[in-house]
């Protein structure tokens, strides 16, 4: 057994004698490696990690140039006319005032005669929602011929706040018309620091100009001979 352990001995100590030489370049290597991974690695990916930071920053830079580009160029008083048309166009919410003066105006301007409708001022009609806007609809009887309801019509499509005709129902003496006024709420603005500000398309310009040429109703809110109570309203300019 000694023989056998003496042997072992006598071999290990001939193979360290051999390779003696290699050991310490092995170890040296060995170290490298176990440091390249947990140093250099880490290193290069905090490296990677900072150029892309870098880069992100350098692009929100350049888009911070260009809003404030955009921001000054841009006429505050203009902006300011543009925001209040559409804002009558398509009011933020239920606008009650501007659907009646609205449809007064419309009276006024085509001559014919109002039958008696009412609005609750809760729900203000029926309400229905799409995917872009909501909108308000309710009833209006119109003692008119076909041609006076013909030129409600037409009159009330180009009267700001927006509506839209969606029955018509002529009758021998008042015949009754379906509007849908429409608004549009405002959602939670996410502002964040990197989005672009666009200046209006020429589309968009074309739309508020033509907007403006509608009849604004506004100046007729103050005239309408209107009821109010808490609950509903009861409106026959006529």
């Amino acid at each position: 057994m000694n023989e056998k352990i003496n042997a072992d001995l006598k071999s290990i100590k001939f193979i360290f004698d051999r390779n003696k030489f290699y050991i310490l370049p092995c170890l040296i290597i060995f170290a490298c490696i176990i440091l390249f991974f947990q140093f250099v690695i880490p290193q290069l990916k905090s490296l990677i990690a900072a150029r892309e930071q870098v880069k992100k920053a350098s692009l929100t830079l350049a888009v911070l140039k260009e809003n404030l580009n955009v921001l000054v160029n841009t006429n505050e008083n203009s902006l300011d006319a543009q925001l209040k048309i559409l804002n009558l166009a398509l009011p933020l919410d239920k606008d009650f005032t501007g659907i009646l003066s609205s449809i007064y105006y419309t009276s006024q301007e085509t001559g014919v005669s109002l039958g008696a409708f009412s609005l609750r001022i809760g729900d203000l009609g029926k309400e229905e929602k799409n995917d872009k806007f909501s909108t308000i609809t309710l009833s209006v009887p119109v003692n008119s011929d076909v041609a006076g309801v013909i030129s409600f019509v037409e009159k009330i499509s180009k009267t700001v706040p927006l509506s839209e005709v969606t029955l018509i129902k002529i009758g021998e003496i008042t015949s009754t018309i379906n509007l849908s006024f429409y608004y549009k709420p405002l959602g939670i603005a996410g502002i964040k620091e990197d989005i672009r500000i666009n200046p209006l398309p020429q589309k968009g310009l074309e739309l508020i100009s033509i907007l403006e040429s509608f009849g604004n109703s506004s100046s007729f809110t103050e005239q309408m001979p209107v009821a109010t109570s808490s609950s509903e309203t009861n409106a026959n300019p006529f």
